[in-house]
């Protein structure tokens, strides 16, 4: 009688357990292809990103180099006008047809801030996102020097006596150095991030 209920236990077992089989293979190959489904939707979005970035950061090489051509000449323009007998007779000139402003370089970093807020952004190698990081950092300080340069220099009255103009190249000319500064570190960074990506 044992071994009767013994093989009836068995049998019972042995049929949930067939039951049973194809049900969790089932839930198993469920998971694993949602799995697979969100690995794929997360890697397109990464890849999207990565374009989006990229277009980013080579529009912002592209205003930064364009910038940086007419700061250097705006530098030596300066430069010029200091080491001019008549300072005053230079800048008018200067001023009435050659002066087109300081033309801050424009850099965006709307897919940037996209990524951080999407968190799409930690699927990079952790380099690649300190890299960025630095990257950024340095953009929000150029454009914030920009702004204070802009802003110091409206700030002031037109010069008009040789030392009013003296003093205004000089401290223009020390902002611009700067600028230059942060232009070549931008461009630098720029291309690097731009060879990994």
């Amino acid at each position: 009688m044992k071994s009767e209920t013994y093989e009836k236990m068995k049998q019972v077992v042995t049929t949930i357990l067939i039951q049973m089989l194809p049900v969790m293979i089932g839930v198993y190959l469920g998971f694993a292809m949602n799995n697979f489904g969100e690995h794929q939707k997360l890697k397109k979005q990464s890849n999207t990103y990565k374009e989006m970035l990229k277009n980013e950061i080579t529009e912002n090489l592209a205003s930064v180099e364009y910038v940086n051509t007419y700061h250097i000449q705006l530098t030596e323009k300066f430069s010029e006008i200091l080491q001019a007998e008549d300072i005053k007779a230079k800048f008018d000139n200067m001023a009435l047809n050659g002066f087109n402003g300081f033309k801050p370089g424009f850099v965006n970093n709307s897919a940037y801030n996209t990524g951080i807020q999407t968190g799409i952004i930690q699927e990079f190698d952790l380099k690649l996102i300190q890299s960025l990081n630095r990257l950024y950092t340095l953009q929000g300080k150029y454009n914030r020097f920009n702004e204070n340069m802009i802003n110091s220099f409206l700030s002031n009255k037109f010069p008009e006596t040789n030392s009013e103009i003296k003093s205004l190249l000089i401290s223009s000319s020390m902002s611009m150095a700067d600028v230059l500064v942060y232009e070549k570190e931008l461009r630098s960074f720029y291309q690097e991030i731009l060879n990994v990506l």
